[in-house]
């Protein structure tokens, strides 16, 4: 079977099959006519629609697009939403206002103590920032009693460097008793916010 037998048997064309004593060279093929074809077998989707028979489907079919087409317009809300929406210029006020409540609270807010860049104990209070150059023994008297630091070679830093540094050391206590007493001598940091209990 060749090509155009396939295609004719495909369209529904009953041909005889001829005898062929000479086989064909390829790209030798003989041409279809088409005019002898049934043509309600080609017919395109409207005419197949237009049919009698097929009115229920048209029908349906025009609903559906109808009701898509009509979700899909703009539906105008008019006057109902002009009850709803603010003013622009309360809008606008709304902003304003509390932008500047911000701005204010970011000025009142106090920072936590902690070292700064350069080491320092550093606190802001009331909008006064107040920095103390303490050592880690905590004696406000001292000018640095350990080995000189890693970092920046202060000698003020006793397990951490104290640049940067987020925590504080609030107690310290030493590991010798001095005679006639039974307790451990030991240093509270002045500067520490909360009260710490023995």
């Amino acid at each position: 079977m060749n090509a155009n037998d396939f295609l004719a048997q495909l369209a529904g064309i009953n041909v005889a099959p001829e005898v062929v004593e000479n086989e064909e060279e390829p790209g030798d093929y003989e041409e279809i006519s088409y005019e002898e074809v049934d043509a309600e077998q080609f017919d395109t989707f409207e005419a197949r629609a237009s049919r009698p028979g097929n009115s229920k489907r048209r029908v349906s079919r025009g609903r559906v697009a109808q009701r898509e087409l009509q979700s899909l317009q703009f539906d105008n809300p008019g006057g109902e939403m002009v009850r709803f929406l603010p003013d622009s210029a309360d809008i606008v006020n709304a902003n304003r206002s509390r932008r500047n409540y911000t701005e204010k609270q970011a000025e009142i807010r106090e920072e936590a103590i902690h070292h700064d860049k350069t080491g320092k104990l550093s606190t802001t209070t009331k909008g006064q920032t107040e920095v103390i150059d303490l050592c880690d023994c905590l004696n406000p008297d001292c000018d640095g009693c350990h080995w000189p630091c890693a970092t920046c070679k202060s000698r003020k830093c006793v397990f951490q460097c104290r640049q940067g540094r987020r925590d504080m050391i609030a107690r310290v206590e030493e590991m010798f008793t001095v005679e006639g007493t039974k307790e451990h001598a030991s240093a509270t940091n002045p500067y520490f916010p909360y009260v710490i209990k023995d």
